[in-house]
């Protein structure tokens, strides 16, 4: 979390605008799917004992976050590296961005 809210942060200062989009985007993006464990874990839990329909309901809910982020965050990822790509050499930019 530190790199990817302090140490990253520095390093916005020299990227694009459309580089800063995206890494704003994968930094809600962890906070949201980090958030899914404990609201998972409390939503969950009962005053009785565990039952297997509630630890079935959380993993589910563990599964779930762990997919979307995963797939969601490696093509942001993968979308950023293409800009970067695009900012560092115009004839990468010319054969992929054909208008």
């Amino acid at each position: 979390m530190y790199v990817l809210f302090v140490e990253l942060g520095k390093s916005l200062e020299r990227q694009s605008d459309a580089v800063k989009k995206k890494v704003t985007a994968l930094r809600i993006l962890l906070i949201a799917s980090w958030g899914v464990y404990p609201i998972s874990f409390i939503a969950n839990m009962q005053a009785t004992a565990p039952t297997a329909d509630g630890f079935m309901l959380r993993e589910i809910g563990y599964s779930v976050a762990d997919i979307t982020a995963k797939c969601v965050f490696g093509l942001i990822i993968y979308t950023i590296a293409r800009i970067k790509s695009a900012e560092d050499s115009k004839e990468f930019a010319a054969s992929e961005f054909k208008d």
